[in-house]
């Protein structure tokens, strides 16, 4: 099973935390040889990911087995436990009438992942080169143990979220963007499709509407949280998906 790459240089890291403001990093990272954004990288098509967080609302019941599952395994990990998945109270949502029937009253969500985008912005824009490419799954992941917490992966998102008062768990980390700062471990962290697991995403594998449509118990043609290939097809789709009230999908990527 594929394992997290181990910690490059912590004492790099640990000098470039200890500038005493961004420009002095960025400068520090030039002597030193670092980078996407110094060396004038832009923008452009990369490795398209194996697959890509596809959520439907209208299955879900928020339950919020996706952000624990996510928080738990990350933590087993060594990495930032912050949920890289978020749910939300969305009174918009039409609730599909099998979840009705077999969860009343649960009320009404949505939830927001990373879109795994095929022209990443926060891949280009980390001075650190934290932000990479999985070879093998292609996930768009940080890795921590270089991030310097600048901010600029979460500035560059293309897709914001929803106000974080409406977050079903209540917790508020001062997110904007699908890339989270964890204050806990002063690192940015976001989706990486969980890429050490032969399983694949823990959210698609644990989510409990998952369960019982593969047992039979709900009868639907397609699951609450899916991980398919992300192609330009799928990825279009659910880019015109992922735009909700106070989270317009911008577009950048």
């Amino acid at each position: 099973m594929d394992q997290p790459p181990e910690p490059a240089d912590p004492s790099r890291r640990g000098f470039l935390k200890a500038a005493a403001a961004p420009v002095v990093a960025f400068i520090a990272l030039e002597a030193i040889g670092g980078l996407g954004i110094a060396n004038g990288a832009t923008p452009k098509s990369t490795k398209p990911a194996q697959g890509v967080i596809f959520p439907d609302p209208s299955l879900c019941i928020g339950c919020l087995t996706c952000e624990v599952i996510c928080s738990h395994e990350h933590k087993d990990q060594g990495l930032s436990d912050v949920p890289r998945i978020r749910i939300f109270n969305d009174p918009t949502t039409e609730v599909a009438p099998v979840i009705k029937a077999a969860y009343p009253d649960r009320g009404q969500f949505h939830q927001e992942p990373c879109l795994q985008c095929p022209t990443a912005e926060c891949l280009y824009v980390c001075p650190v080169d934290a932000l990479q490419v999985e070879p093998r799954t292609g996930a768009r992941f940080i890795r921590e143990d270089t991030c310097v917490s600048c901010g600029r992966c979460q500035e560059a998102c293309p897709f914001p979220i929803t106000d974080e008062t409406k977050a079903t768990n209540q917790l508020t980390f001062d997110q904007h963007t699908r890339i989270t700062y964890d204050p806990v471990a002063d690192t940015m962290a976001k989706c990486d499709l969980c890429y050490w697991r032969n399983g694949g995403p823990a959210c698609v594998e644990r989510c409990p509407v998952n369960i019982r449509i593969r047992q039979g118990i709900i009868q639907s043609d397609h699951l609450c949280l899916e991980a398919p290939a992300s192609t330009p097809e799928t990825w279009a789709k659910l880019r015109t998906f992922q735009t909700f009230e106070g989270s317009p999908a911008q577009g950048k990527a």
